[in-house]
């Protein structure tokens, strides 16, 4: 009896997991292109974490530079209010990725990830 059981509950379990497209990561969301314009309009925190050299061949405007992979990312990052959202943005997501999960554990309230990165808000 048990056995019927499971598989059927399982089958349904993994229907409702697919059924919608899941943004939000914990207080890690997902932004595209139209939404940061959109949070850039409020108080918001902007960080390109790419490296300096990859900053200075072209940025998002009002975007302050701290590489994520710099060992004193968490250090200048602790300066800033974590109770203003913030928004960070890579080349193309992979970066962004684990800063906005450093983020989230370093206590920042809320914490947007530009999806595709800085390659992304350059396409029309």
């Amino acid at each position: 009896m048990m056995k019927r059981l499971i598989l059927p509950l399982f089958l349904v379990g993994l229907m409702a997991c697919g059924s919608e497209k899941r943004e939000v990561i914990g207080e890690v969301e997902l932004i595209d292109k139209a939404q940061l314009t959109e949070a850039m309009s409020n108080d918001i925190l902007l960080v390109d974490v790419r490296t300096s050299s990859e900053y200075n061949q072209g940025f998002i405007k009002g975007a302050v530079n701290i590489d994520y992979t710099q060992a004193d990312f968490e250090k200048r990052m602790a300066h800033f209010d974590r109770k203003i959202p913030v928004a960070v943005y890579c080349g193309r997501g992979g970066r962004s990725a684990g800063a906005a999960k450093k983020l989230q554990e370093m206590g920042f309230v809320k914490v947007y990830d530009l999806d595709g990165g800085y390659t992304e808000w350059l396409k029309e």
